[in-house]
């Protein structure tokens, strides 16, 4: 019996009652109506056994009541009956609304290997399985997508043959490839706007909209509580906060969005769209529907900190809303929601960067520019993406590149916000941070006091820029040998971050990492192993193992280790680091080669010195080709080779090597520098032992 409409349904209904044995005149009573037509029916049904009856397609449950009763309570045409059995199909999920003897059995997609077999046996000269097994992927394995596919591909008349041809054009052609010339019910693109037809009709209206706003998010993906705040989404709906509500729940109730998984925290469980739903919801978008997706995208990602590991796994589970937002045509998004997605990206990269996925950003941030060109060059949140692409170029050690970009995002910031606007004071914290990592270290250190002359009158002294700020300007002071004095300054800094970060935060377990190094730095290599180990505790603690900071200090402690006497234990730490770091890392990233420089370190102290000289050759060249021949880690490689060298009775060699690092240092470092000083020691020794 199809139930999409009453009076229909009422007249088939009697119609079979009149075939199961019920008296014309009772019939005809109903049509009076003097007589409930249901029990006229339902004193056939029960007198016969085995029976099945079905309710096909009764998506408005209200054409299976009778009178002022509900479908759920029992006296309609729905009764509980042992006589037979009684299957409805529906887009109705909620179990209320079939009372308390109905039982709800979604009918869920088929796994992508069973709607491969589908495909093919609708199509089977469409493909191989894999190639059916692609395409069920891409429909999510829904059987009404599938069969529209299949039926399709199966036509001697369709223009795409193959399942692979079907795929390709699903991108451009999808609105003609699932749309249905017959029964509305029949196409994907027109099915679902039933549900929501009918929906409407019950005075929820606001279902439409709220699924159009879901369908912006990744499919297939959970849409996380914090996108889903009836607060942000009715103010951008101009509706209520219950209305939001209601029509969440009415689209759960017809099945066009499923719950998520159970979040482990106490977050509210999201929401689920499936992928033909969201792409057929999209072919109704316009620029109300995605600045509401994209203001609550940047609402979600303004209550979390980029810079808190509690929150990384959220800002997991919101990455693929933001890459779908970003696949949105620009011209889909009013300057409101280009601007709320350029937002949410830029807090999304500084989030990512700090929890060690050094390289994501950069694709993100291509993309994040490329859709936020129609803002024009200098709006805010167009610099804040640049600079969230010079940083990414600046952490993957692509240093010429960081440098440029920082340079041109500089010059727009100060002509746009001005000097003292903290977006221009952090690019110009990144461009002193930049040449500590170049090697140019008395240009950085003096940038640094300027910057931070200036954040301590415009941010205060304990804004975690400023503080950030004085942590580089540490770093080139220790770096360019005052190492008492860099000690002091990161035991004062390490105090003031304690108190304002707390004693975890990332910034803070940066300030005991080179407080550790400075110490080493000054052969108190005990009290620095000591230090390392509860540095590492807590990096381990607060990043995971394979974070490239917690790499950073297990090779940073290897190396005290080695000038402790433990060659073979740091060698074997050292060999552990490296695997993971060329798995985190570029090959060439700075980290990588300082670990192998420990490495070489390691197993010259075993006595190991050809086997030390070949790793050190290795590490020169690649720190040569990606810091340059002056950088002061070059020259620390090279006097370790120097060392290499002599120790095999190559004295000769060695005195070569040396002769030529201490020229290029006292031109570069100056004569009287710590480097400079070490190597012309080393170099005197060697030439009195020659002599």
């Amino acid at each position: 019996m199809s139930a999409t409409e009453r009076r229909s349904l009422s007249g088939s209904l009697l119609g079979l009652a009149l075939t199961l044995g019920a008296p014309p005149a009772h019939v005809e009573e109903v049509r009076a109506g003097v007589r409930d037509a249901a029990d006229v029916l339902w004193e056939g049904l029960e007198g016969q056994q085995g029976w099945l009856l079905v309710f096909d397609n009764a998506d408005d449950a209200a054409v299976l009541a009778l009178g002022n009763t509900s479908v759920g309570d029992g006296s309609g045409w729905l009764r509980a009956t042992r006589a037979g059995l009684i299957v409805v199909t529906s887009r109705i999920m909620d179990q209320s609304v079939w009372g308390r003897h109905g039982v709800v059995e979604p009918v869920l997609c088929l796994d992508a290997a069973d709607g491969a077999r589908m495909l093919q046996d609708l199509a089977p000269h469409a493909g191989t399985p894999a190639e059916a097994q692609a395409l069920s992927r891409r429909l999510g394995s829904l059987p009404l997508g599938l069969h529209q596919a299949g039926v399709y591909l199966g036509s001697p008349f369709a223009s795409e043959r193959t399942f692979t041809v079907y795929l390709e054009a699903l991108n451009d052609r999808f609105p003609r490839l699932m749309s249905s010339g017959g029964d509305p019910r029949s196409g994907v693109t027109h099915t679902w706007e039933l549900s929501l037809d009918a929906l409407a009709a019950q005075g929820r209206g606001q279902a439409r909209p709220l699924l159009r706003v879901l369908s912006c998010y990744a499919p297939s993906a959970d849409i996380t509580s914090a996108l889903l705040d009836p607060q942000v989404l009715s103010d951008s709906l101009g509706t209520t906060e219950m209305s939001v509500r209601s029509g969440l729940e009415a689209l759960l109730s017809v099945g066009l969005l499923e719950l998520g998984a159970t979040p482990d925290t106490d977050e509210v469980t999201g929401v689920v769209v499936h992928p033909l739903v969201a792409a057929a919801s999209r072919q109704h978008l316009d620029i109300h529907v995605t600045t509401a997706a994209a203001r609550a995208l940047r609402v979600a990602t303004g209550r979390l900190r980029p810079d808190n590991p509690d929150d990384w796994p959220t800002w997991l589970r919101l990455l693929p809303h933001v890459l779908s937002l970003l696949s949105l045509p620009p011209a889909t998004l009013s300057d409101e929601g280009l601007s709320a997605t350029a937002w949410a990206v830029v807090s999304t990269c500084s989030a990512l960067r700090w929890s060690g996925a050094w390289s994501a950003p950069e694709g993100l941030t291509r993309q994040a520019l490329r859709q936020a060109e129609l803002l024009g060059p200098d709006h805010e949140a167009v610099l804040c993406l640049r600079y969230q692409q010079a940083l990414t170029a600046l952490y993957q050690g692509h240093h010429a590149d960081a440098e440029s970009q920082l340079s041109g995002i500089l010059t727009a910031q100060l002509d746009v916000l001005g000097p003292d606007h903290p977006a221009t004071l952090a690019t110009r914290h990144e461009a002193a941070h930049l040449l500590v990592e170049k090697g140019r270290l008395a240009e950085a250190e003096t940038a640094c006091r300027d910057v931070l002359r200036d954040q301590l009158r415009v941010l205060g002294p304990d804004h975690p820029e400023t503080l950030a700020t004085r942590h580089w300007l540490l770093r080139s002071v220790g770096e360019r040998g005052r190492h008492a004095e860099a000690e002091a300054g990161y035991r004062d800094l390490l105090r003031t971050r304690i108190r304002v970060l707390g004693p975890e935060h990332p910034y803070t377990l940066m300030t005991y990492n080179n407080l550790a190094l400075q110490i080493a730095y000054q052969g108190r290599f005990a009290e620095a192993e000591w230090t390392f180990n509860e540095l590492l505790e807590a990096r381990v603690r607060v990043f995971g193992s394979h974070h490239p900071y917690t790499l950073q200090a297990r090779s940073n402690r290897a190396s005290v280790v080695t000038q402790l006497g433990r060659g073979a234990e740091a060698e074997e730490e050292l060999r552990s680091v490296l695997a993971i770091e060329r798995q985190v890392l570029r090959t060439d990233h700075v980290n990588v080669l300082d670990a192998r420089y420990e490495l070489a370190q390691a197993i010259a102290a075993q006595g190991r010195h050809q086997e030390a000289e070949a790793e050190l050759r290795e590490v020169i060249d690649a720190e040569r080709r990606v810091l340059g021949v002056e950088h002061h880690l070059v020259g620390d490689a090279r006097l370790a080779l120097g060392q290499a060298l002599a120790r095999q009775g190559r004295h000769e060699e060695a005195v070569v090597e040396l002769r030529a690092l201490l020229e290029l240092q006292t031109r570069v470092l100056g004569p009287t520098a710590p480097r400079t000083a070490a190597t012309r020691e080393c170099l005197a020794a060697m030439e009195t032992r020659g002599a």
